[in-house]
């Protein structure tokens, strides 16, 4: 793994103790390209935990589904080609990522911003 070990070890534990709320990703290095969030929310489908990221364009926006694995590839490469900031949100802490312009990478917890989930919603195509 990479410099996002903390990341990607907090979201599996989070998922393995059920409190995962959502993953938000902001302050686009270029806000030109007009791509500008990205929000990950967690779905499961026959058993299965499937992420779905909701690309946040000026226009429009986009959905993708992925696994966890390919969650984290994603999430990767989002951090290190197109955003400044990653927000874990969770029901016991908020685990926020920074990544510099010389492409370093620190974390900051903060208190839980969310006390319950997010409303079970069905997922769009």
């Amino acid at each position: 793994m990479s410099d996002f070990k903390v990341l990607f070890e907090t979201l599996q534990e989070s998922l393995v103790n059920d409190d995962f709320v959502k993953l938000t990703l902001s302050k686009p290095m270029r806000k030109s390209e007009g791509l500008l969030n990205v929000y990950a929310r967690l779905f499961k489908i026959d058993g299965k935990n499937i992420f779905e990221l909701k690309y946040r364009f000026t226009e429009e926006n986009e959905f993708k589904q992925f696994s966890f694995d390919e969650l984290t590839l994603e999430l990767e490469k989002l951090l290190i080609e197109t955003f400044r900031t990653g927000t874990l949100f969770t029901l016991n802490e908020d685990l926020i990522v920074l990544v510099s312009k010389k492409k370093l990478v620190s974390y900051r917890d903060n208190a839980p911003s969310f006390k319950n989930k997010l409303p079970e919603i069905p997922l769009q195509s």
